[in-house]
């Protein structure tokens, strides 16, 4: 009996040891894969940090006439045209060694007691592209490079005693590869003349006619994103007409595997085959809305897009601070939503609203440094790399060259907001007859 209790309990002995062993591995596996995604995001945080410093931009100013009667499809075409500067696909030494990444554009309308005004952020090297592309669909604007920047008016710390912000990070509420609604949708047929309806038309009011010290700004950060909305908008597609991915199977002759594993399987139950393997797809029947749905989808992918991130900021002194104005500028956003597409809302983790538990004050004044520091800084991201692993953050999304063009250009003549802040007289070449004196 003793025998037998001590091989027992010999066995039991080696049991619990050998699942503390697999544990401790299970364990350091973990923390190990864990510290190396850690490493790996610290690193590629400090290279593309060390190579966006070697990057000088440039902002420019672009002043349109009040006689613009250019429909926004001429903006889609200046954002095509800035897609020129894609890479399709940075390589991997590029990336983790150098730290490069796609380039990146800020468009951005700014408004002030002077007027609103229009503006380019870019590479310097780019410089020659971007005019080149505006003055192709506007050859009366007048572009100006920028002495100095409009964030340098006020000091990095903001809010600060004087004064206080408001600001957020504007999201798609669905997927996006679901559209926004965009100008062809204001427009339809119309013609110039017949033209009463401009997407711009009720955010360029919201932000004329400003008090002395209020600031309204509105930043678009763009990026070529290759093909990833297509890619996204496949699969979308593929599950709401029930068509299925094709699968690919390793080996020289497809179904080799499941079928050796049917004939072992045979004397004991009926064969298994994969859904990839019985029949053709049978696609779903759509309905009317559906149907449109999967249209929107294709016609978006189908267009150049780039990976996106809208941003307001909304400036004015304490003592005169008026919360309601910014309340306005986002709510003009909505003009841009559908209810069975898409929509853009405010980020509930950078909206400048007070908490709901503990700590409402301290965390409002945190939102509002975190979104201001990153609009002045142009950042894509409201988090670094490494933060993302620890905190939840803003995603950046899609957005193809029409929804840009849509939310991003100058108002045309019949729409155009009393603050616009344009050219007075339309430049000319001079008279062919003009004497010229020699010296």
């Amino acid at each position: 009996m003793d025998l037998i209790f001590g091989v027992f309990g010999s066995a039991a002995e080696q049991i619990v040891s050998l699942f503390f062993i697999l544990f401790g591995i299970a364990v350091a596996f973990l923390v190990g894969r864990f510290f190396f995604k850690f490493l790996k995001e610290w690193w590629l945080d400090e290279v593309q940090d060390r190579y966006a410093a070697g990057i000088t931009y440039v902002l420019l100013e672009l002043k349109f006439p009040k006689t613009n009667m250019t429909f926004p499809k001429g903006m889609e075409q200046v954002f095509a045209n800035f897609y020129q500067v894609y890479s399709f696909g940075i390589k991997p030494e590029k990336k983790w060694l150098e730290g490069q990444f796609e380039e990146k554009f800020s468009v951005e309308m700014v408004s002030s007691r002077d007027g609103i005004r229009f503006f380019v952020r870019v590479n310097k090297n780019y410089r020659q592209l971007v005019e080149t592309a505006v003055f192709s669909q506007y050859p009366d604007v007048e572009i100006s490079e920028c002495e100095k920047d409009y964030v340098d008016e006020f000091p990095k710390d903001l809010p600060n005693e004087e004064y206080d912000i408001m600001g957020t990070d504007m999201i798609l509420g669905r997927d996006s590869v679901y559209p926004i609604r965009t100008y062809p949708y204001f427009f339809g047929e119309r013609k110039f003349e017949e033209m009463e309806i401009d997407p711009i038309s009720a955010l360029a009011e919201a932000m004329s006619e400003l008090k002395t010290d209020e600031k309204i700004w509105i930043q678009i950060l763009i990026s070529p994103a290759g093909t990833d909305l297509k890619k996204a908008a496949d699969k979308v597609i593929a599950k709401m007409t029930g068509k299925k991915e094709e699968k690919k199977e390793s080996g020289l002759i497809p179904g080799t595997f499941e079928f050796a594993k049917n004939l072992v399987a045979a004397p004991v139950r009926p064969p298994e085959w994969s859904s990839a393997s019985v029949s053709e797809d049978k696609p779903k029947s759509l309905g009317p809305i559906e149907s449109e749905i999967v249209k929107a989808i294709d016609r978006k992918s189908s267009k150049l897009a780039f990976e996106t991130m809208i941003r307001l900021v909304y400036i004015d002194k304490r003592n005169d601070f008026t919360k309601s104005n910014f309340s306005t500028i986002v709510s003009t956003f909505q003009q841009f939503n559908t209810q069975n597409l898409n929509f853009l809302r405010p980020a509930s983790l950078t909206y400048t609203k007070s908490n709901r538990f503990f700590f409402k004050k301290s965390g409002l004044v945190k939102k509002k440094e975190r979104v201001y520091s990153h609009y002045i800084q142009r950042s894509f991201s409201t988090l670094t790399n490494v933060e993302a692993m620890f905190k939840k953050y803003v995603p950046t999304y899609f957005m193809n060259i029409e929804e840009l063009a849509t939310i991003f250009h100058p108002p045309i003549t019949k729409v155009s907001a009393t603050g616009l802040r344009s050219i007075d007289t339309k430049k000319g070449a001079p008279p062919s007859n003009l004497p010229i004196e020699s010296l």
